[in-house]
């Protein structure tokens, strides 16, 4: 899953074209990506003290070991460079991480 905060020059439907038709298309293109989703968020509540959330991506594979290949490929670095018009570089922007535990209580 990766938390996605745009640039703030950048309007949310430029934000939210680049991410349905030229970074998402990269990612569902790579042979190993077995389920990619975008979620879109707007706060309900902001308190000022944090950048609002743009984008939550959710990224399935088989295992693993598909990630880290397709993590390797040409086509996830071109995804890479992409999003640097778009998204904040630091880890306020693109905040990745891979699912350690799910509970679903309902």
């Amino acid at each position: 899953m990766t938390v996605i905060r745009k640039r703030p020059e950048v309007s949310t439907e430029d934000f939210r074209r680049f991410m349905e038709l030229e970074y998402g298309p990269t990612y569902v293109a790579l042979p190993q990506v077995k389920e990619y989703v975008q979620y879109y968020l707007a706060d309900l509540a902001a308190d000022g003290e944090e950048e609002p959330i743009d984008a939550i991506v959710r990224i399935g594979f088989e295992s693993e070991e598909k990630m880290r290949e397709a993590l390797a490929t040409e086509e996830y670095q071109r995804a890479h460079g992409l999003r640097a018009a778009y998204m904040r570089d630091t880890s306020v922007g693109i905040h990745s991480a891979v699912l350690d535990r799910r509970v679903q209580l309902v």
